[in-house]
């Protein structure tokens, strides 16, 4: 594969993904939020959050050690989220300190 085509290939899919970005705040930028916009960006976080635990813990044998790493990562998560209220630095606390458990 020469770099010719790899540099097209990278600039149609940045061109698709800004083209696909940009009407949404073409559209509604003189507009003020509708009410049903303002739920879904309060609420959509928390609820996806909420999935990713359900499906991180689905599979956890609570009975093996790995069960005991995952409870504490998500006991951490939960703790740095409450102390610094920054949802990405509290993912990455608790995911580093289930990887290094696990690791060890």
């Amino acid at each position: 594969m020469n770099i010719e085509y790899l540099v097209i290939v990278i600039v149609i899919m940045s061109l698709a993904t800004f083209a696909t970005r940009l009407p949404p705040f073409v559209l509604f930028s003189g507009r003020e939020k509708h009410p049903l916009l303002q739920f879904v960006a309060k609420y959509t976080p928390p609820m996806v959050m909420t999935i990713l635990v359900i499906y991180m813990l689905k599979g956890v044998d609570f009975l093996a050690m790995e069960g005991l790493y995952a409870f504490a990562a998500l006991a951490i998560t939960i703790a740095f989220h409450l102390w610094k209220r920054n949802a990405l630095l509290s993912i990455c606390v608790g995911t580093s300190f289930y990887m290094m458990a696990v690791q060890w």
